[in-house]
């Protein structure tokens, strides 16, 4: 068994590797759930222990799981539109490239008796987009300026997470997780920004090709159970991950190029109610805001004469240009993510699961213009899971998650023909999900 687990483990690691920069989530640019089995309850897991993806989740998890190897593929499916109704930019486009793999995998080394446990996961994020380029829209706004008939931009993070944890007592446990992040980045078809003087660097905007990052972090995670063990409380937190700068692309984000890992943090509890039946339920909060290519505000709605809403009129505008200091971003405001889950054993060796996922998007309605680029709009989400044992050492799991349509309208410094600026809802982004995964999991 150890040696077919790790031939899985060189599989998937070259998976996630070779996959290209393609990824798309749900809570922002963070997927939901990792794993079939925690994906399938909505995403809640901070105090669940049920794999070895629990390790990405909370690492003081792993005194309660018996050694073990999980690797999960999901497919994601995510459609996406854009429309701008202006006299000076109309656009209406839809994303192209509609199904995408997502990998993630853990396994923990030792078994749960002991008072020390260690392992690793390997999970990912990310974001993209894909239009097509015409003129006299807002992707080419001068009209044959496009050294491409696309325009988009893909953004893909890796995690490694090796993980130890250590058992207190039979009631509390912690963990520390090393997080060794990677990330990688590609603009294309953005010359129009150039010619339009948004970026403070023409050579660090657009058609770069893919440059990538580093970064290096940690996770601590605290696990408690009580009631006779009927309640588990859970608590993860992740500061922010400061990573390498995109030096390709330092006249696109804010600080000549930096984009970070924002911190995050979850709390949760996971109640036995019979013993077939658990429901567990997290608050996750993450800030977004705190990261400048991500938090700064994009152009003001209000002023077409100012796009720069933190460099005020009769200051010095280049420090808010794109790249700068005080850069154009997405204007994200920080999110709140709340998971239900419950699963139910029906027979030993088959369990059903259900769940649902809220997030408010973190795109405020006058932001629109620059996220569609990056139209994060997904906040319901409903989920369902089963997982089918294939002997003492070994079952297979699935997920189904699907993420309704939601649309978000604001305002933009391009009104429509007739209309002043700022007056109703000129512009909307728009996304739904639908994915489907299918996880190994293997016992030592």
């Amino acid at each position: 068994m150890k040696k077919a687990a790790s031939r899985l483990l060189g599989f998937a690691i070259g998976l996630a590797l070779s996959l290209p920069a393609n990824t798309y989530a749900t809570n922002g640019m963070f997927g939901i759930g990792y794993g079939a089995k925690a994906t399938g309850m909505g995403g809640a897991g901070v105090a669940y222990p049920q794999d070895a993806m629990a390790v990405a989740y909370n690492p003081a998890l792993m005194t309660q799981i018996d050694a073990r190897f999980d690797v999960t593929l999901e497919l994601l499916n995510p459609p996406r539109a854009v429309a701008h109704d202006s006299a000076l930019l109309p656009t209406d486009e839809r994303s192209r490239y509609d199904l995408f793999p997502v990998p993630a995998l853990g396994s923990v080394l030792s078994d749960s008796g002991g008072v020390v446990a260690i392992g690793y996961a390997l999970i990912g994020a990310g974001l993209g987009t894909d239009y097509k380029q015409t003129d006299g829209t807002f992707f080419d706004p001068l009209g044959g300026t496009k050294s491409e008939d696309r325009v988009g931009v893909f953004l893909m993070q890796m995690q490694f997470l090796p993980s130890i944890a250590y058992r207190i007592n039979d009631n509390h446990s912690v963990g520390l997780g090393v997080v060794v992040a990677a990330q990688t980045f590609r603009s294309f078809g953005l010359e129009a920004f150039v010619d339009l003087g948004f970026s403070s660097s023409s050579e660090g905007l657009t058609n770069q090709g893919y440059d990538w990052g580093f970064g290096l972090g940690y996770r601590l995670g605290w696990f408690g159970t009580f009631l006779d063990k009927r309640l588990n409380l859970g608590l993860n937190w992740s500061p922010k991950v400061n990573m390498q700068r995109f030096n390709r692309y330092e006249g696109l984000f804010a600080n000549r190029g930096e984009f970070d890992i924002p911190e995050n943090f979850t709390v949760g509890l996971a109640y036995k109610l019979t013993h077939k039946s658990t429901v567990a339920f997290d608050v996750e909060r993450i800030f977004w805001s705190e990261v400048p290519s991500i938090g700064n505000p994009g152009p003001l709605a209000s002023d077409p004469s100012n796009f720069f809403p933190l460099c005020p009129p009769g200051t010095d505008p280049t420090p808010c240009l794109l790249g700068g200091p005080k850069g154009l971003g997405f204007g994200w405001e920080n999110q709140t993510v709340y998971k239900i889950g419950i699963d139910y054993k029906y027979t030993p060796g088959l369990t059903f699961r259900a769940g649902y996922n809220y997030g408010k998007a973190p795109i405020p309605d006058d932001q629109v213009l620059f996220n569609m680029l990056a139209p994060a709009t997904t906040e319901k989400h409903a989920t369902l899971g089963a997982t089918l044992a294939l002997g003492k050492e070994s079952e297979i799991s699935f997920h189904l998650m699907h993420a309704f349509k939601n649309t978000i309208k604001g305002p933009t410094a391009f009104p429509p023909p007739g209309y002043p600026v700022t007056q109703g809802a000129n512009a909307s982004i728009a996304m739904e999900q639908t994915s489907i995964g299918v996880a190994y999991g293997a016992k030592f």
